[in-house]
């Protein structure tokens, strides 16, 4: 499987699905956040799943990107009170599993 296509199973998996429980099957216990408003860690990712969560997000890819161990992803983003963001995402995996985040969000 491609560093893509892992990124894209983990919006399917737990961003879409609202399924914290298969977090640990994406993301590195010590997790890489570079997002200053999430703590660090796989944990840190749940605490704000958690959150997230409540907001019965739909995350709709448009384009996503590998180079190397590194992929980037443009998602529109759909809140269940009708607010939309764009959001991209960059991810670094090493060995299947994501190790590192940086994101950059507009409302």
């Amino acid at each position: 499987m491609t560093n893509k296509e892992i990124v894209l199973n983990f919006y399917r998996d737990v961003w879409n699905a609202h399924d914290a429980s298969k977090v640990s099957q994406y993301v590195c216990e010590d997790y890489v956040q570079h997002n200053p408003n999430v703590e660090q860690g796989r944990q840190g990712l749940l605490n704000f799943l958690k959150f997230f969560f409540t907001k019965e997000a739909k995350h709709d890819i448009q384009l996503a990107l590998e180079d190397g161990d590194l992929v980037a992803v443009y998602v529109y983003v759909t809140f269940n009170d009708g607010s939309k963001a764009v959001v991209t995402d960059i991810y670094r995996l090493e060995n299947g599993i994501i190790m590192e985040h940086w994101d950059s969000v507009q409302k």
